[in-house]
């Protein structure tokens, strides 16, 4: 990965979440923007990215796989942060975050999608989009039910709807949502690459797929800071430990366990395992504010996650550079 590119990374993040959290403090900007902020990222970022890189993909023989292993962790690994959660007789609206954010990972392009575009190039990202392609159906299926169900519960609200009625309806939410737009996105870019039409010259030349990822993570990382209170982190460090051990610890050894009863090989391979050891998801923070969840867990286990993750690249970096050392099929 080009030093100046991960540089210039490293300091978006770190400064757009400084920055959001300057202007609350400051009053120049509102915890209830981070909502509509984030939102249009998805909708503005997300989706285009989805589309480009996926009509660059090359196709390779059980492709399919990467998308079915990240949606089969990320599923096992949420439902066992919501039964520990239970076992800790963690209170609703945190049980939800903690479930959550155990399996949620930043997979896309404001982390995970960074580092397999500098690690694999455009196939890299590719690859990343397809394993994304889960992505719509675990978020806005699976997670956002179980958000939306723990947030009336902590609110004292309770729907007497029939279980089929109330898939349906949640389907029906998720696929007309807006920020399903990456999925219609992913869906046009393999639509495009299947069709044999070449993607233009100009998209690798002007960079655009780099634009839109800087635009985005300063966007969703901005909106995060606006919510996030530091005085009320070191009340939930211990919770948010136990989400990043879920994180970087059992999600990638899941993911190293069912890639080898599928037979992923080569690079489909190496980005599941990046990918399942991701810190937290920007959506994660997005749900505790949409559902009424407890918003400073998801902001410290955010935060936190984070922390570790890029300090781990960091030194990954620094050894790399030092000796020229990488594990086996890196850098190709």
């Amino acid at each position: 990965m080009p030093d100046m590119r991960f540089i210039v990374f490293f300091g978006l993040i770190a400064g757009s979440t400084l920055l959001g959290y300057a202007m609350r403090r400051k009053g120049w900007g509102r915890p209830e923007w981070s909502r509509p902020i984030m939102s249009w990222a998805i909708i503005g970022c997300d989706a285009p990215i989805a589309l480009l890189s996926l009509w660059h993909l090359k196709i390779l023989p059980g492709i399919w796989k990467v998308p079915v292993a990240g949606i089969l962790v990320g599923v096992a690994v949420c439902l066992l942060g919501l039964l520990l959660a239970r076992q800790r007789r963690m209170a609703p609206a945190e049980a939800a975050v903690f479930g959550i954010q155990g399996g949620m990972g930043n997979v896309g392009y404001t982390l995970g999608g960074f580092l397999c575009l500098g690690l694999w190039g455009m196939q890299g990202l590719a690859i990343e989009q397809m394993f994304c392609m889960m992505w719509p159906f675990f978020a806005f299926l699976i997670c956002f039910p179980i958000g939306r169900h723990y947030g009336q519960i902590a609110a004292g609200v309770c729907e007497n709807i029939p279980p089929a009625t109330y898939a349906l309806r949640t389907l029906g939410r998720s696929l007309g949502d807006l920020r399903s737009l990456p999925l219609y996105g992913a869906m046009a870019g393999l639509a495009l690459n299947l069709s044999g039409l070449v993607p233009w010259p100009l998209i690798r030349d002007s960079h655009i797929i780099d634009i839109l990822m800087f635009v985005g993570i300063f966007a969703q990382f901005g909106g995060i800071g606006m919510t996030l209170h530091a005085g009320r982190m070191p009340l939930y460090w211990r919770k948010s430990a136990g989400s990043g051990l879920l994180k970087f610890f059992v999600s990638p050894a899941l993911m190293a366990a069912v890639a080898w009863a599928m037979g992923l090989a080569g690079t489909p391979l190496y980005v599941c395992l990046l990918l399942s050891a991701m810190p937290t998801a920007v959506y994660s923070v997005l749900m505790a504010n949409l559902f009424g969840l407890n918003r400073d867990l998801a902001n410290t286990t955010f935060i936190l996650t984070h922390i570790v993750c890029l300090a781990m690249i960091v030194l990954a970096v620094v050894i790399h550079n030092a000796t020229g050392w990488m594990p086996a099929g890196l850098g190709g």
